[in-house]
C-alpha cells in the first residue's frame, strides 16, 4: 500500500498560516457563487484531442437551479437541466434522453462536497493571478497527496469566485482535460426562453431513465467492495434497468472522496455476453473490466488506472 501522508486529522482551520487559507476561502465562495449567481458565456471543452465550443445559460432562484447547454460546433446537440433532471437532445442519434444528475457526469464538477476531507488528500494553494475571458483570475492548485487521484488547476473569477477555467493533470502532471471560458457575464437574470430545450422532431426516441430505483447506501446485497483507495467512501448505490429493459439488473455504485468520483458497474452477464477484461480508457476516464461470480465487474473514473484496477479487483460477492 501507498504510504499516505498523515494529514487526515487536520481541519481546515488548523492549516499552515500563508497562502493557504485564502485558497479555501477562494473555494469556498466558489460553491456559493455557483449557487446564487446567474450568468452565460461561451467556453471550450478540450477532451480525448477534441475541442468543443458550447454556449451555457445558468439561473438560479428561489424554485431551483437551471440550466442549458448549446454545442456550437459539430452536431448541434443540447442538454437542459432543471434541479436533478437532466435531458439531452441527440440529433446524431435521433433521441431524447432524460436522466437524474450524477456528480461524475457533470461538466462543471470541480466543486469540492467537503473541503475539510479535501484538505485531507489535496494540497490546495494560491499560484499566482491570470486573465481570462477578458477578466481578473486567481489561479488555485489542488494538488493529489498520492498517486491514486488527479490534481487540479482552477481558475476564479477574482470578483465573483466564478470557475473561469479548469485543468485535469493527470498522475504524471500533464493536462489530460481543460474546460476554459472565451466570454463570460453576470446576468440579474435569463430569460426563460433561454433555458427550455429546443423541441425534438416527433421521430425522435425518447429513453426516460427516471425510475431508476434507489437503493440504502449503506447496504450491497451481495457485494461487498473489500478494499478502497484512503478516503474514497460509498456515497450512491442504485439498481437500474439494462440494455434489455429488465428492472434492476444493473447495480450503479459511485464512491467520492469528497471531489474525484468513481463509479462501478455491476450487471449479470448472458448466455452471448461479451466479456470486458482489462484496462481502457477514454480521454481522461479511466475503466478496468473483471468478471465475479458470473457478473462482469466495470469501474471507470477520471482518476490513475491504478485506482480504478484496485476498486475492481477489490469487488467480491457473498453468498
Amino acid at each position: 500500500m501507498i504510504k499516505y501522508v498523515l494529514v487526515a486529522l487536520i481541519p481546515i482551520s488548523g492549516l499552515a498560516a500563508g497562502n493557504e487559507p485564502s485558497a479555501y476561502t477562494y473555494l469556498r465562495q466558489m460553491q456559493k457563487a455557483a449557487k446564487e449567481i446567474n450568468y452565460e458565456g461561451t467556453f471550450v471543452y478540450l477532451h480525448d484531442g477534441q475541442l468543443e465550443s458550447m454556449k451555457i445559460y445558468h439561473k438560479v432562484d428561489k424554485a431551483g437551479d437551471y440550466e442549458r447547454i448549446l454545442h456550437l460546433n459539430g452536431v448541434p446537440r443540447e442538454v437542459v437541466r432543471e434541479n436533478d433532471v437532466v435531458t439531452c437532445i441527440l440529433p446524431d442519434n435521433k433521441s431524447v434522453v432524460i436522466n437524474k444528475r450524477q456528480a461524475e457526469n457533470q461538466l462543471f464538477t470541480i466543486i469540492p462536497e467537503d473541503l475539510d476531507r479535501v484538505a485531507r488528500y489535496y494540497e490546495v494553494k494560491l499560484a499566482g493571478k491570470e486573465r481570462v475571458a477578458a477578466r481578473d483570475g486567481v489561479l488555485i492548485k489542488v494538488a493529489p497527496r498520492d498517486k491514486l487521484r488527479y490534481g487540479y488547476r482552477l481558475w476564479l473569477d477574482s470578483e465573483n469566485s466564478l470557475l473561469l477555467k479548469s485543468e485535469l493533470l493527470n498522475e504524471s502532471g500533464r493536462v489530460v482535460e481543460q474546460i476554459m471560458f472565451t466570454e463570460m457575464k453576470v446576468v440579474k437574470d435569463i430569460p426563460e426562453a433561454e433555458l427550455k430545450a429546443t423541441t425534438a422532431p416527433r421521430e425522435f426516441a425518447h429513453q426516460d431513465n427516471l425510475q431508476e430505483q434507489a437503493v440504502d447506501s449503506g447496504v450491497l446485497q451481495n457485494w461487498k467492495i473489500s478494499s478502497l483507495p484512503q478516503g474514497f467512501t460509498l456515497t450512491s448505490h442504485q439498481n437500474q434497468h439494462n440494455a434489455s429493459g429488465e428492472q434492476d439488473s444493473v447495480q450503479h455504485i459511485i464512491l467520492s472522496d469528497g471531489l474525484a468520483s468513481v463509479s462501478v458497474y455491476i450487471e449479470k452477464l448472458t448466455g452471448n455476453g461479451q466479456k470486458f477484461l482489462g484496462s481502457s480508457f477514454m480521454g481522461a476516464t479511466n475503466i478496468y473490466g473483471t468478471v465475479v461470480h458470473e457478473y462482469q465487474i466495470t469501474v471507470l473514473g477520471e482518476v490513475p488506472r491504478a485506482t480504478v484496477q484496485m476498486v475492481a479487483e477489490s469487488v467480491k460477492y457473498e453468498e
